[in-house]
């Protein structure tokens, strides 16, 4: 396994060097309420249907058809963000999985020049929005009781104006349950690289990345309640330099942390660090529904809130 691990990386270094930096960010933003509520902390945890996007592996822990409705309005309201979540078991050892977003940026200007010589003659010729949408199809089964493995295509439309793109990519997901309180988890993203063919004849591609974490169960003191720790690093091979938290040469990381605590059935609360915003979070449950709140604190560009509604 070690030695299948290191060969996907060094591939996925080796596919970065002809790709564009920051080329897919759009699919970078995370998806769900929970996983924002802990930081975005959550590929080793993945144990709602947006594990589909943050670990596809994850879904060995769904046992019966599973979804989840998403809404978030975020800088301001500026940006709209909308998901719908689907995992499906097929047999004992097999889930299905599908996920559609769409993140839109609506009032954005479309310049023209009156005088093609003359800078200063701009003017607004209209006012267009920008969508970024995302279909997902996934496949996760399980290697043994502890190790459980998933594969996520994607399918990428972008559209502004009168341009438009699209683009095909592939997510690996492993899921390691190293003991009964420790678990591990690593999603090797756009891992050959995502192309992205514009109809102007332009060509971009996505950087292959990597989420890695890890996730700890324990009584959380004082409450006594049952509480999980998660970390996670997003690595990336497209020399962002000082835009990372961490760089060294062409790779750099991000850092997320997390914290859920079962304060009761019905009641959970959770906060994280993403990156160097905090965020916090309730999940309200009542038999198979449930409702997520999730709010990072964004002094740069506003803050985020995030809703889903969704069924277990």
């Amino acid at each position: 396994m070690k030695k299948i691990i290191a060969l996907i990386i060094i591939l996925i270094y080796s596919s970065s060097l002809s790709a564009e930096k920051y080329a897919g960010e759009f699919l970078n933003l995370g998806v769900g309420v929970k996983a924002k509520s802990l930081g975005n902390a959550f590929v080793s945890i993945a144990d709602d249907p947006t594990a589909i996007y943050w670990n596809s592996a994850g879904m060995q822990n769904s046992q019966n058809i599973s979804f989840d409705i998403i809404h978030s309005e975020e800088y301001a309201g500026n940006l709209k963000y909308d998901a719908f979540a689907l995992i499906y078991p097929f047999d004992n050892n097999t889930n299905l999985g599908l996920l559609l977003t769409r993140i839109g940026i609506s009032g954005n200007p479309f310049t023209k020049l009156l005088d093609p010589e003359d800078i200063s003659s701009v003017y607004v010729d209209k006012y267009v929005t920008y969508s970024d949408y995302a279909g997902y199809i996934a496949f996760s089964s399980k290697l043994s009781s502890k190790i459980s493995y998933g594969f996520c295509s994607k399918i990428i439309y972008k559209d502004i104006g009168n341009i438009s793109a699209s683009g095909l990519g592939l997510d690996i997901g492993l899921l390691l349950q190293a003991n009964k309180y420790i678990k591990f988890g690593i999603n090797l993203r756009d891992i050959f690289g995502t192309p992205i063919w514009w109809n102007n004849s332009n060509t971009e591609r996505v950087n292959p990345n990597i989420f890695a974490g890890m996730s700890i169960d324990f009584t959380f003191p004082i409450l006594v309640k049952p509480a999980t720790l998660s970390l996670q690093s997003d690595i990336f091979f497209e020399d962002r330099d000082f835009a990372s938290q961490l760089h060294y040469k062409k790779i750099s990381a991000d850092f997320h942390a997390g914290l859920g605590i079962n304060l009761s059935k019905y009641l959970k609360f959770y906060s994280g660090y993403d990156r160097k915003y905090p965020t916090a979070g309730l999940e309200i449950s009542y038999k198979q529904f449930k409702l997520n709140y999730a709010f990072q604190s964004n002094n740069d560009l506003s803050n985020c809130h995030r809703v889903s509604v969704g069924i277990r």
